[in-house]
């Protein structure tokens, strides 16, 4: 199918899921004629007339692909969804760029000056539900304060959400391409020995992005830095020693996120931590072909604790047997954060904790807060896989005088704190087959010349 169709369909299965979205409202929450998507308004920084760079609420970008804030769209059962299409007069700033994209032979659009024209074009939505981040825009539609995101609804909106059409694969597979032109140039950069700075701009030219659009800010980091999980000062300086780089970053197509994680390490990096980094690229293979239909994400992370056991026995780094270091929680310095997430309109795509329509929650093991996703994988899920293995000071630090710190050998991993640490990500579709690895086929292993 082309985008025109792609979309078409997407609009019509969207438009079913919220249906189904409002069904479950009325029966344990209250009946709504319709919903009220509001892209958003913009925010300035505090005491400044500066705006906050602007992103559309992701649940009015899953009907309407258009940059910008204040649009709304009008959702009733049965009918067309209406985009109000805000364009101001301003000489202040130019309109956003029309996407290059066919939302307008799908959807019915009215081109309005301000919100305010919108709210007395589209009539009386009092009955309406409102989806945004904006009360006072719900206040001007006269819809009252209980039908603005309400609970259950908006556990629904989340839910489906989970459930990608053809078209929103498209939009990430496409992501996952334009990412991977940055990624190439980044191992570029990687060999030449360039600054994270350097490294970062690269990838920005190379994805034809501005900072702004990037789903997220990049992470590129050189040695020790690769052990600060969210790290994002980009030095202006020439790596020293320059012997690991890890570079998490994607990019986006129609709103849809790509996350991509690699690790490159050269004949500087201690030659244990460049075998560790080749276990673990086999590592996240296997879990990568571990996912299916009706898999569990709190399994996965569970399969990855002993996978990372393994890795760390076999380097003598944990001086015990792998059941024992799963069983005293040795891994968790190693590895401190979930195994991956879901991935859509947003990086860390909602609904991940859910285990229903209705919003009840299963949350993740006691020893694993940071996992967001426990919900069971079904077809047409998108998510993560990224496992870490990580030498972080201030989590190791209390091993040294504690009860386990015999578990330890200390010189190797005094030895390897300077290397950081390792991350691999790809994105997966959950597929009736099992999975499809949208991202590795254009971004290729550390491995792979």
């Amino acid at each position: 199918m082309n985008l025109k169709e792609l979309f078409a369909d997407h609009i019509q299965r969207v438009s079913a899921h919220t249906d189904k979205a409002l069904t479950v409202a009325a029966e344990a929450e209250a009946a709504y004629d319709g919903i009220v998507f509001h892209a958003g308004t913009q925010d300035n920084y505090h005491a400044d007339d500066q705006g906050i760079p602007f992103r559309p609420v992701p649940h009015f970008a899953r009907f309407a692909p258009v940059a910008g804030p204040e649009h709304l769209l009008v959702y009733r059962p049965g009918m067309r969804p209406r985009l109000y299409h805000v364009v101001p007069e301003d000489y202040w700033y130019e309109p956003p760029a029309a996407p290059q994209h066919p939302y307008a032979e799908v959807l019915e659009v009215v081109r309005v000056g301000s919100r305010d024209e919108a709210s007395k074009a589209m009539g009386d939505v009092s009955r309406y539900a409102y989806v945004g981040n904006h009360p006072r825009a719900a206040a001007a539609l006269r819809i009252p304060l209980a039908q603005i995101e309400p609970k259950t609804l908006l556990a629904a909106l989340d839910w489906f959400r989970g459930y990608k059409t053809p078209y929103e694969v498209h939009c990430i597979r496409a992501a996952a391409r334009r990412a991977a032109s940055g990624h190439r140039r980044a191992r570029e950069g990687f060999a030449a020995q360039h600054s994270e700075r350097h490294l970062h701009t690269s990838y920005l030219d190379a994805t034809t992005s501005l900072e702004f659009e990037s789903p997220y800010t990049n992470i590129i980091a050189w040695d020790a830095n690769a052990s600060v999980l969210h790290y994002q000062t980009k030095s202006t300086s020439a790596p020293n020693p320059g012997a690991v780089m890890l570079i998490d970053a994607g990019s986006a197509e129609h709103g849809y996120a790509s996350d991509i994680t690699r690790t490159y390490a050269n004949d500087r990096a201690h030659p244990m931590f460049r075998t560790m980094l080749d276990r673990m690229e086999d590592l996240q293979r296997q879990l990568v072909q571990s996912v299916r239909p009706g898999g569990s994400y709190v399994d996965l992370q569970a399969d990855t604790h002993r996978g990372v056991a393994t890795i760390l026995c076999e380097a003598g780094l944990l001086r015990t047997s792998v059941d024992d270091a799963v069983e005293r929680g040795l891994t968790r310095p190693f590895f401190p954060h979930g195994v991956g997430h879901h991935l859509g309109l947003q990086v860390h795509d909602v609904g991940g904790r859910q285990v229903d329509v209705k919003g009840a929650r299963r949350e993740p093991p006691a020893g694993d807060p940071y996992l967001r996703t426990t919900r069971d994988l079904e077809v047409g899920h998108v998510l993560t896989v990224e496992p870490g293995l990580y030498f972080i000071p201030m989590l190791l630090e209390p091993y040294r005088g504690s009860r386990d710190s015999s578990a330890f050998d200390w010189n190797l991993v005094d030895q390897l704190v300077p290397c950081g640490g390792i991350r691999i990500e790809d994105d997966i579709l959950v597929t009736t087959h099992g999975n499809e690895d949208l991202t590795r086929e254009h971004v290729p292993g550390h491995r792979t010349a």
